[in-house]
């Protein structure tokens, strides 16, 4: 876009001519066939009226594409908002006119975004589900009401009212302004419960609530207040995820006695173990979310919801089952349960004939709840992931399923678990069923794992599945393929990308039946095999000793390339793969061959004992990880004399030989270098590298006591682990860009006194498992940016610390734990620096009390947690500072106890804290 600046670009403010190039964009216009027409005459004079705006030429744009009506141009440039005051406008003209144009219908679906907080991504799936329940979908003609809510969605896209969050087509972003406009439609029928300072009232009107738990609008006042809006339709808890303290009292229950009218309800991440059996009365509900909550079972009187559309248990890890009832949600379209522990289905699914949704099915032995159950669930549609298919008897109930009939299913995964009785499986039945299983030739996406036969069936890489781009083959935490001698073939699939192959622990040989199907006579007359193929991984393969790698111009646009795990592999990789960029060979001790001739290649990383041999370094090498000894000498020995201009990391890690490694002989280019298990490794410190931000350093530089800083003066971060033999880090120069330091299990380490100097931007320092280390500074250090300090509690370290000094005058989060000494009591009084806001006591075995003296003086803390303390029983003194407002008490049995029954003479002490957890567990 010409005559732009980049800021004014960010502000979305644009001049006249480049606010003209969007506005016609959206319409849809051509420069050259509206020049000197009536159309651009009055698309120009809109264009005014948007004041530079990007957005307003956006929406209006959009609002007008595709419509060459005079009259219409002109009502939209005459419009009366245009004129409105600024105590009648809240919002900018341009976008309440392209709002003013909205259908009623997607209206309604625009206000409802007000029930959200500004910056909130939205999951266009999970919104048209909520305006599903809200009755907010027209139907139109045969198509579905998610099909019509997607048109409903695209259309708000279309009219620049979301955004897509980078590349995600299903994340969306609301612009600052539309949300104020949404807000302003909403009115008193729609109340967020966010900020208690700027929060209306609750009233008869309110028919939407929704509560943001990172505001401080309590849930307890809410639950108190909603008898207010007894005819709500709507409750939405926003924002939750499981890590943020939420005590979420009795609301469960009291928002169901009194809102009997919801429609949609969602108490997704609410630390709920079970759920009020009064669910059942609210007989309006179509949309309920529990996802990620603590369920074990449902009550039966869930079933009683027949209106019910959506049932959302995502991530219920502990729910093992759902109602046996549930046959009657005879509504019901969407039903998530992934990650849920669901030992087989309930009875009688067959009969949710509505069903468009359906993520997951675990097959049953009993006759209602087999897989044929699936046969009449004939609009499934996505994703849907069949498991336990060891329960299917014979390929006749696998064909009652219907797969091959559900051309709505675009990603099929299929699974089998462990069975004791493996040994007497018959292949061929195995065979058979999976034959059966065969999907629409629509599918796009397939995962299989724990399948139990020795060969495919022909479906299974036929070049007629056009459509499919990703194909995944075993999962090393579920399982693999015990019994398959050889691979499907695959190569013949016309649009596939992605392949992943892992945990086949029969297969000795990959060939040409992995390029060719088997009935292809003629290999030379067939199409080139995987000619989309981008990435390819192979992984936990132990037998597998050879890979023919066929000359027949295989693997044309390959990428990535993976090999991991496969001790037993020998011989050559293909050679010729003109579109690599990345190659990883981890973990594959017998395989000796060269790295494959790849000149686009970027990434190399050649681990764990292989004996790859690389030749010359590809020269558009951005990362390269090396590790043995017969790689590491002449890697780093090429590096030095070779011109790597585009080298950004470099990792080298166990070789025992000696290296000697000039820091001036680093590419210039280097931004983060690691090193690991080079005990024998040796920088010569001359010179300087200035591009260098991250450094590691472990269990290496066995010959370096006093190790400088000096060489890399804009290094940001830098990590140095289980050197034993060094004993200082010495700085001379100014580290002004050091923001990050770790020091852990280094145990000669003396001093980094001059570091306090060096580096006064420094904002986190790890010291662990340093028992010689003194954290005094040398000379009179300025007061530091020094924010969070991490220490294994020792007296030497304590003493040496001295936290009144000026480097910890700023400190805010303190961490102590990790081989502390035989410590009885912490803290010790006027100990702590007291601009704490936080302090984790973390792995302390010896701790048995702490002592309120050591905190009293700390008015800024918020946040204690105790993490690992076997011992810690006690606390003494008067009570915890009154500043806290969470306890986080995990794995440490004796406290966490006395504080869950309220101990007389614990209780006390921290019954003043808003929120304290004992092992993930709020007790107040």
């Amino acid at each position: 876009m010409v005559a732009t600046t980049n800021l004014h670009y960010q502000l979305g403010l644009l001049s006249d001519e480049d606010c003209w190039l969007v506005f016609s964009k959206h319409a849809s216009l051509s420069t050259v066939s509206v020049e000197n027409s009536t159309l651009e005459k009055i698309g120009r004079d809109i264009v005014k009226k948007c004041d530079g705006l990007l957005l307003a030429a956006q929406a209006l744009g959009s609002l007008l594409c595709g419509n060459s009506d005079v009259k219409y141009w002109n009502r939209i440039l005459k419009s009366e908002i245009w004129e409105f005051s600024d105590d009648e406008m809240n919002v900018i003209p341009a976008l309440r006119i392209s709002y003013y144009y909205l259908p009623p219908a997607i209206k309604k679906c625009f206000i409802y975004c007000s029930l959200y907080p500004k910056d909130y991504e939205f999951d266009k799936d999970e919104l048209v589900l909520l305006w599903m329940a809200e009755n907010f979908l027209q139907p139109i003609g045969k198509k579905t009401l998610e099909e019509v809510g997607d048109e409903y969605f695209d259309e708000l896209v279309t009219r620049s009212f979301f955004h897509a969050r980078n590349t995600d087509e299903k994340i969306f972003v609301m612009h600052d302004l539309v949300h104020d406009m949404a807000m302003m439609f909403a009115g008193e029928f729609y109340f967020r419960a966010e900020e208690l300072q700027n929060a209306t009232e609750i009233n008869i009107k309110t028919r939407h609530l929704s509560h943001n738990v990172k505001g401080n609008y309590p849930i307890s006042k809410l639950s108190r207040e909603c008898d207010r809006a007894e005819h709500a339709r709507t409750f939405l808890e926003i924002k939750l995820v499981p890590w943020i303290p939420f005590d979420m009292e009795n609301a469960p229950c009291i928002l169901l006695s009194k809102l009997k009218f919801l429609r949609a309800l969602s108490f997704k991440c609410f630390p709920l173990e079970s759920l009020p059996d009064s669910i059942g009365e609210l007989i309006h509900l179509r949309y309920l979310n529990l996802s990620q909550t603590y369920i074990v079972t449902l009550p039966e009187s869930l079933s009683k919801l027949y209106n019910l559309q959506t049932l959302k248990l995502v991530r219920c890890a502990n729910l093992k089952m759902l109602p046996v009832g549930m046959k009657d949600l005879v509504n019901l379209r969407h039903l998530d349960i992934r990650g849920t522990s669901l030992h087989e289905m309930p009875k009688g699914m067959s009969k949710l004939k509505n069903l468009q949704f359906l993520s997951d099915y675990v097959v049953g032995k009993h006759e209602e709840n087999k897989i044929k159950e699936l046969g009449a669930l004939v609009y499934l549609h996505k994703s849907i992931c069949i498991d336990k298919l060891e329960n299917v008897v014979d390929s006749t109930e696998a064909s009652e399923a219907r797969m091959f009939d559900k051309d709505g299913i675009d990603s099929l995964s299929l699974s089998w678990s462990s069975d004791r009785n493996e040994n007497i499986i018959d292949s061929e039945i195995e065979r058979d069923i999976l034959d059966k299983l065969r999907p629409h030739s629509n599918l796009k996406e397939l995962e299989m794992w724990g399948y139990r036969g020795t060969t495919f069936p022909n479906w299974l890489g036929h070049s007629s599945y056009r459509n499919i781009t990703k194909i995944t083959l075993g999962n090393r935490s579920v399982g693999g393929f015990k019994n398959c001698r050889m691979l499907p073939s695959l190569g013949q699939l016309p649009s596939l990308k992605h392949l992943s192959i892992s945990e086949f622990e029969r297969l000795e040989i990959v060939g040409a039946e992995f390029y060719f199907c088997q009935k292809d006579t003629c290999c030379l007359e067939a199409p080139t095999p995987f000619p989309m193929l981008e990435t390819l991984s192979f992984t936990s393969m132990r037998c597998w000793k050879e890979w023919r790698a066929l000359e027949y111009n295989a693997f044309p646009r390959l990428r990535e390339l993976t090999i991991s795990e496969c001790p037993m592999l020998r011989g050559d990789l293909p050679n010729h793969l003109p579109s690599l960029h990345s190659l990883t060979i981890k973990d594959c001790s017998n395989l000796s061959c060269c790295v494959p001739e790849a000149p686009a290649m970027t990434s190399l990383s050649i681990e764990g004992g292989n004996k790859v041999k690389i030749g010359e370094l590809p020269p558009l090498l951005c990362h390269l990880s090396i590790s043995g000894k017969h790689l590491a000498d002449p890697v780093v020995e090429a590096i030095t004399k070779t011109q790597l201009t585009c080298l950004t990391y470099l990792e080298i890690s166990n070789c025992s030989s000696h290296i000697w490694f000039p820091v001036s002989d680093i590419p210039p280019s280097l931004q983060k270098l690691r090193i690991w298990g080079c005990r024998k490794l040796e920088f010569q410190v001359e010179g300087q590298h200035n591009s260098l931000q991250k450094l590691w350093i472990r269990n290496s530089c066995d010959s370096v006591t006093s190790f400088s800083l000096d060489a890399f003066p804009n290094v940001k971060e830098v990590y140095i682990r289980e050197c034993e033999k060094m004993e200082s880090i010495v700085v001379s120069r100014s580290l002004s860009c050091l923001r990050i330091l770790t020091i852990e299990s280094c145990r000669s380490m003396k001093s980094m006194s001059t570091l306090w100097m060096a580096a006064p931007q420094l904002e986190q320092l790890q010291i662990l498992c340093c028992p010689e280390m003194d954290l005094s500074a040398t000379g009179d250090p300025h007061r530091s940016s020094l924010r969070f300090l991490t220490i294994s509690y020792s007296e030497k370290l304590v003493s040496s610390a001295a936290f009144m000094n000026s480097q910890f005058q700023g400190l805010t989060q303190l961490s102590i734990g990790r081989e502390c000494e035989n410590v009885k009591c912490l803290p010790k009084e006027g100990w702590l620096p007291a601009s704490l806001e936080s302090l984790f006591l973390m792995g302390i075995v010896s701790v048995e009390t702490l002592e309120c003296k050591g905190l009293a003086h700390l008015t800024s803390l918020q946040e204690l947690c105790i993490y690992h303390c076997p011992k810690l029983e006690n606390i003494e003194g008067e009570k915890l500072p009154a500043s806290l407002i969470r306890l986080y008490i995990t794995a440490t049995p004796l406290l966490g106890k006395r504080c869950e029954i309220k101990d007389p003479q614990v209780w006390p002490k921290i019954s003043h804290i808003r929120t304290i957890q004992v092992d993930e567990r709020f007790i107040y």
